[in-house]
């Protein structure tokens, strides 16, 4: 039979979890702590206000419809979009959803920058980077979110982050680029005589998988600026959903952002996820799970579901922190049940921090 899960045994493991170095990935559930239009129903709301504002043809109100109908199923925006065959349905939909994530990234953007609101995972990233070791002083970070708050975040904090892309009002990407200016020089006196080094700062290497609402393809490159709030005319946005693969350079910017998620999946023994719902295929591949049956793992949400039930059975090494009434529910599948702690919000990052972390 099955060991109870104590609390003191829960307590220590998730103290322990964090004296390894952990690839992370967050998703919308982050953005949903500061606004919960940024989640499934207020985009689902919005799109259904929006979309039959346009003079939409017969295949394309059917493949919208279609759309509409999983969504209502609860099934996830990229797997609804599946079915969307019609550019120009593609480019609508994608435009719409900028549309209201600008918005709502515009609402709070200054909040967080002048520290008025905190980003809930900023204290968590602070404590990760500050801690990080002086061997290997890079954090390497993915997210599926299209807004800017995880961004807006670091600044806030003073924590150094790229996401490959370098240059001046409009930046190409460049990741060697990018990586030099994660660097400074520091003069010793060495033997009488002055010797500069090069050493990295503690930084964030961060891969926006689905694309950003400061990305957009400019003469068939894609290019970050961060000055184009509103979408520049005849100039597309890169935020990738499935329909979007038949755009051969979105395609090959995403399959690149892929294959180095891949490479750096592979290089880590330890996987933190913050507000991750687990439904896109893309990152819960075959490696992912791999690495999850074989490595520790810890999942911060507040909600769980199905796919991340089977998930954490499937690997004894992963542990799930979750809201559970006014409190938290713990489980790790190697014990008989979950762990109720009442009254104590750990399922929130910032709360986590101040409770499991120490400050």
């Amino acid at each position: 039979m099955l060991p109870d899960l104590t609390e003191e045994t829960a307590l220590k493991a998730l103290q322990e979890f964090f004296q390894l170095k952990p690839f992370v990935l967050f998703g919308t559930g982050t953005s949903c702590a500061v606004d919960k239009d940024f989640g499934m129903k207020g985009l689902k709301k919005y799109l259904s206000i929006h979309i039959p504002k346009y003079d939409l043809k017969t295949e394309q109100k059917q493949q919208w419809e279609n759309v509409v109908e999983k969504l209502n199923n609860d099934i996830d925006f990229e797997v609804a979009m599946n079915d969307v065959q019609d550019k120009e349905l593609i480019r609508i939909i994608v435009d719409e959803t900028a549309k209201l994530v600008v918005s709502l990234d515009q609402k709070y953007s200054l909040d967080i920058m002048v520290g008025k609101r905190i980003w809930p995972a900023q204290m968590l990233f602070k404590r990760l980077v500050d801690n990080l070791p002086e061997t290997d002083r890079t954090l390497h970070v993915a997210t599926t979110n299209y807004d800017l708050l995880a961004e807006y975040a670091f600044e806030q904090a003073g924590i150094p982050y790229t996401s490959g892309f370098a240059g001046g009002i409009c930046r190409y990407l460049d990741w060697e680029q990018a990586r030099r200016c994660m660097t400074y020089t520091e003069k010793n006196f060495v033997r009488n005589k002055i010797k500069t080094t090069t050493k990295i700062k503690k930084h964030i290497e961060l891969y926006k998988v689905h694309g950003s609402l400061n990305t957009f393809m400019v003469n068939d490159k894609i290019v970050e600026n961060n000055v184009w709030v509103k979408k520049p005319e005849n100039f597309a946005r890169v935020m990738i959903t499935p329909g979007m693969s038949k755009y051969e350079e979105i395609h090959t910017y995403r399959n690149e952002l892929l294959t180095k998620y891949d490479k750096s999946l592979m290089k880590h023994s330890a996987f933190l996820f913050l507000g991750f719902g687990f439904n896109d295929n893309h990152l819960l591949n075959a490696a992912m799970k791999q690495q999850l049956k074989n490595y520790p793992s810890l999942i911060i949400n507040m909600d769980s579901n199905t796919r991340i039930n089977e998930l954490i059975k499937e690997c004894e090494n992963a542990w799930l922190l979750y809201k559970s009434g006014n409190g938290t529910g713990i489980y790790n599948s190697r014990f008989r049940k979950e762990l109720i702690i009442e009254d104590k919000c750990l399922w929130n990052p910032e709360e986590f921090v101040k409770e499991i972390l120490g400050g």
